[in-house]
């Protein structure tokens, strides 16, 4: 039974677009295999059809006779099998809604360098075909990993398409949505050298806009019914669900999401904002509680209450960021650990969890916590530069930012008066985190020395810049930020960066940093390895407007995607 609080039967959520009901996601895939998730929309039995797409399935005509197929209905799963000449059928059920219908299906003995299609079937309703009709889906196994050759990452993050508008701004838009198909339309250009895909934090925001925003709804809802303490967790799990089910209703993102091998991280909005930055007790330096609930008094609850309900909502947020992304990453060990590696031709990655165990009012190591801290420093010390001369790191939080931003301008004050000193103590750069970032970049310039080329990639800032940091020895690493592919508000030190940067100067460890490129619209990113050559090229995109002739004789304006910064990393 769903409660009151529930958002599984409300139908009165302002969403703009069509939600997700139906989906897949290539997650992390190997030579020989793929994470394959999968949400079915309801309970029931079904079979994921997998086929080979060879030469003859580029024709259009093909296709259009195979999507014929697979759109009629009732069709059983034997007849799809047929009709895709499928190589393997495996059948599984979904027995109710406890996962939110996901699941994450585990495909083995794949070739390598070898495009698979997959269709999934559902015996409801007679038998049909519910993914892969319409739009024949695919996906591209990696070469062997012996095989060196070029590939491209692409990196993106930052996803908040919505604004409020209308009288009284009750009414929740779609605003400029076109990044995710410029995306979707350029890694399809390139779709045989596209191998990993990161999404590099804030992939939906639990406080995005008013209307949608489920902190404002906990606010509104928190209270005692009696000895139980409400909303329960249960009520919590649906809100996070609606998030993803929203944020990610938008077709542009399934074509990405659907068909290229994407490697996920949470931030700050996938929980909620600013989330481990909070002094929450109430002998901090400022009142983060009241901050993040600021009806706690007027709804006749305790400090104690207010932490319990976090406490709560964390929860709820992990184990739906469990369903909705981090399953499909390469697995790891335990429940509470989201930070993970993996290998591509000649590169590691590193992907950190900076806020499943951040905790500002921790005595050290405050963002990654000391566990993880040791587990990416033993790994990134055993990294051969013969076998992998690229190591990239991504870290959805920037290790350079704020202070860069900062060093030319007294914005300190302005933003902390403006409330915005979560926003400061989330940076890298903040004097809390000395110890931690001194720690991490020895890592990364220890690896540096050894002839591994580091490149960290992140996001969050919501503006895209390039830097290069020098130790005395001239070795170099890089750091790379795409941010945001779809935004509509302000950030204070995406601001603070476009009118206060620092072209150069030095971080307080001593190393040189300089500025290599700044864009502040929105934006992803291409980075081409050649492990061969030993070089990457990092390749900004940005939307461009252009005039064109129109049926009218007139003239229209035209967005396209363009490159706006390409360098080398070398």
């Amino acid at each position: 039974m769903h409660g009151p609080d529930s958002l599984v039967f409300k139908s009165d959520r302002p969403w703009p677009n069509a939600r997700l009901r139906v989906g897949a996601i290539i997650g992390h895939a190997t030579p020989d295999s793929v994470r394959l998730w999968l949400r079915t929309g309801g309970p029931g039995r079904f079979t994921l059809l997998l086929y080979d797409c060879g030469e003859a399935m580029g024709s259009s005509s093909v296709r259009a006779e195979l999507r014929a197929a697979l759109g009629r209905v009732p069709l059983s799963a034997e007849e799809t099998a047929e009709a895709l000449a499928a190589s393997r059928a495996v059948p599984f059920e979904v027995d109710g809604y406890a996962d939110d219908t996901t699941r994450v299906l585990d495909l083995a003995d794949l070739r390598p360098d070898t495009r698979y299609g997959y269709a999934l079937h559902s015996e409801g309703d007679g038998g049909k075909v519910i993914l892969g009709h319409n739009r024949l889906r695919s996906f591209r196994t990696p070469p062997g990993e012996d095989e060196r050759r070029p590939f491209q990452v692409a990196l993106f993050s930052c996803h908040m398409p919505y604004r409020v508008s209308g009288l009284f701004r009750k009414r929740t838009d779609v605003g400029d949505i076109d990044a995710w198909d410029f995306l979707a339309a350029t890694l399809d250009r390139h779709r045989d050298n596209v191998d990993v895909v990161i999404a590099g934090g804030d992939q939906c925001y639990s406080d995005g806009v008013a209307t949608l925003d489920i902190w404002k709804l906990l606010n509104r809802s928190m209270r005692r019914e009696g000895d139980e303490l409400l909303p329960d967790e249960r009520s919590m799990r649906s809100w996070y669900r609606d998030i993803y089910r929203g944020y990610w209703g938008f077709d542009g993102v399934r074509r990405i999401f659907d068909a290229y091998p994407t490697y996920m991280i949470w931030d700050d909005h996938e929980i909620g904002d600013g989330w481990g930055s909070h002094y929450l007790a109430d002998d901090g330096p400022d009142d983060g509680l009241a901050r993040v609930l600021p009806d706690l008094a007027d709804r006749g609850l305790t400090r104690d209450d207010g932490r319990r309900l976090l406490r709560r909502m964390f929860r709820a947020a992990c184990a739906v960021y469990r369903e909705y992304q981090h399953s499909h990453n390469p697995p790891t060990d335990t429940g509470d650990v989201w930070d993970y590696s993996f290998t591509r031709g000649g590169a590691a990655f590193y992907v950190l969890d900076g806020r499943g165990h951040r905790d500002i009012e921790r005595d050290g190591y405050r963002i990654l916590g000391e566990p993880q801290f040791q587990r990416f420093e033993a790994w990134a010390d055993t990294l051969d530069p013969e076998e992998t001369p690229f190591m990239f790191v991504v870290s959805a939080v920037p290790v350079l930012h704020a202070r860069s931003a900062l060093a030319n301008a007294d914005l300190d004050l302005p933003l902390r008066t403006a409330g915005l000193g979560d926003d400061l103590r989330d940076s890298w750069e903040h004097d809390l985190h000395d110890e931690e970032r001194a720690a991490l970049m020895e890592v990364l310039f220890r690896a540096a020395r050894r002839g591994v080329r580091p490149l960290i990639l992140s996001g969050d800032v919501h503006c895209s810049a390039v830097f290069s940091l020098t130790d005395d020895g001239g070795h170099r690493i890089w750091q790379l930020t795409s941010s945001a592919v779809t935004y509509h508000l302000p950030r204070a030190l995406g601001w603070a960066l476009r009118f206060g940067a620092a072209d150069d100067g030095e971080t307080p460890e001593g190393y040189a940093f300089r500025r290599l490129a700044l864009y502040t619209g929105t934006s992803y990113a291409l980075i081409d390895v050649n492990p061969v050559a030993r070089e990457a090229w990092f390749k900004l995109y940005g939307k461009q407007i252009v005039e064109e002739p129109g049926p009218d004789r007139g003239r229209r304006t035209v967005p396209l995607s363009h490159s706006v910064a390409k360098i080398r990393l070398s």
